[in-house]
């Protein structure tokens, strides 16, 4: 997919996060993001627990838990007006190929499955196939009514693990509506996997259930795009630095 300075779709970014975390890691994060889109001149609407200078910032300080994950993303997506919107996490490095990306369906989610985690520690970068809500994209009005009943089925009768996160998950089986369909930009994004991060932290085959849950797993130190990941510090560095912005 070529790359060019006009915007693919209308679109906007929806970025939440519990401000857990290194900040220098998280700034690094947002600065990135800032240079995948500001060509494009997609607007950013911020959800944070506490006061950010990120775009439209909305601060609902409510805690760590599913249901705050789900208001606050619903809150994103009241505000943010543009037909669709990519759903974007606080400690993900963003390619910008993953923003040239064009819905074929209004009433599909769809997933950039090129994704790799790197550990913050070793550097360690691996890939699976996996759909995550922060490799998301989706017509606004879909989005608004999976989280508008996420949120209220949440608070009515709780969350269980087993619903997922990812939509049309994020409910029990009769309550989803929608499907979703998967792709692969033409570079990767780098979920930076961290202790303080909300899901799990899994650099090593053995920590997952079944060979299902990590198909295509790959392991490596370096990431197409990216270069070495390893000294994870030196990789962050050049992010820091400029040196390093994910292009090819």
């Amino acid at each position: 997919m070529p790359m060019s300075n006009q915007p693919v779709i209308d679109a906007g970014l929806v970025y939440y996060t519990d401000n857990h975390g290194d900040e220098t890691l998280l700034q690094a994060c947002r600065d990135q993001l800032v240079r995948c889109v500001e060509p494009l001149g997609f607007p950013i609407v911020s959800i944070s627990q506490k006061p950010l200078d990120f775009g439209k910032n909305i601060v609902m300080d409510i805690g760590r838990s599913v249901l705050s994950i789900f208001r606050q993303i619903l809150k994103g997506i009241r505000e943010c007006r543009t037909d669709y919107i990519f759903l974007i996490e606080h400690d993900l490095l963003y390619h910008p190929s993953h923003f040239y990306f064009e819905p074929a369906r209004d009433d599909v989610f769809y997933y950039d499955r090129n994704r790799w985690s790197v550990c913050d520690e070793t550097g360690k970068a691996v890939f699976y196939h996996t759909n995550v809500p922060s490799m998301l994209c989706a017509k606004r009005d879909l989005l608004l009514r999976h989280y508008q009943l996420c949120v209220e089925h949440t608070r009515k009768n709780g969350y269980q693990g087993k619903y997922g996160y990812s939509p049309p998950r994020g409910l029990p089986k009769e309550l989803r509506r929608g499907e979703y369909k998967t792709w692969m930009a033409d570079f990767p994004s780098l979920d930076i996997r961290r202790e303080e991060s909300w899901s799990r932290k899994r650099m090593d085959k053995s920590q997952f259930r079944s060979e299902r849950s990590c198909r295509g797993w790959t392991e490596a130190f370096a990431v197409p795009g990216w270069g070495k990941t390893a000294p994870f510090n030196e990789f962050l560095t050049g992010i820091i630095g400029g040196s390093r912005h994910g292009h090819p």
